[in-house]
C-alpha cells in the first residue's frame, strides 16, 4: 500500500511510499491517493514521502504543482522527503518555488521523523 499512516511519538504521519513505482502513471496515482487522504483529514497533516529509487517526470511535477495549489498547501503542517539525490534535488527546488510549505529532504527515516514531530 503506497499511502498509509504511521504513529511516531504519538503523532500521526502520512507515509507516501514511491519506492515501488515503476512508471510515471504509478507515481501520479500514488500522489493522487495521498491528496485524497489529505483532503479527508480534518486537521493539517504531517507527511513523509520516500522517493528512493523512484524517478520524477514532467507529468508528475505538473500534477504535484496542481495538487499543491488545490489541496496540499492548505492541509500540510510539515513535509519531509527521503531519497532525494541528483536531479531530484533540482526538481525539489522547482516544486518548493511553488509551495508555501517547503519540502525538506533527509538522508534517514529517523531524521525525517524527528523533524516532523519537533515543535
Amino acid at each position: 500500500m503506497p499511502v498509509s499512516t504511521i504513529n511516531y511519538k504519538n503523532k500521526r504521519i502520512v507515509f507516501i511510499d514511491y519506492t515501488d513505482c515503476k512508471t510515471k502513471e504509478e507515481m501520479i496515482a500514488t500522489l493522487r491517493e495521498a491528496a485524497e487522504l489529505f483532503k479527508a483529514s480534518p486537521e493539517k497533516v504531517l507527511s513523509l514521502s520516500d522517493f528512493t529509487d523512484a524517478f520524477g517526470s514532467k507529468e508528475f511535477m505538473d500534477e504535484s504543482k496542481r495538487l499543491s495549489v488545490e489541496v496540499l498547501r492548505a492541509k500540510t503542517e510539515k513535509a519531509a522527503l527521503l531519497g532525494i539525490t541528483g536531479i531530484k534535488k533540482v526538481l525539489l527546488k522547482g516544486l518548493n518555488a511553488f509551495s508555501t510549505n517547503k519540502l525538506v529532504p533527509f538522508d534517514t527515516k529517523e531524521e525525517a521523523l524527528e523533524y516532523l514531530v519537533s515543535e
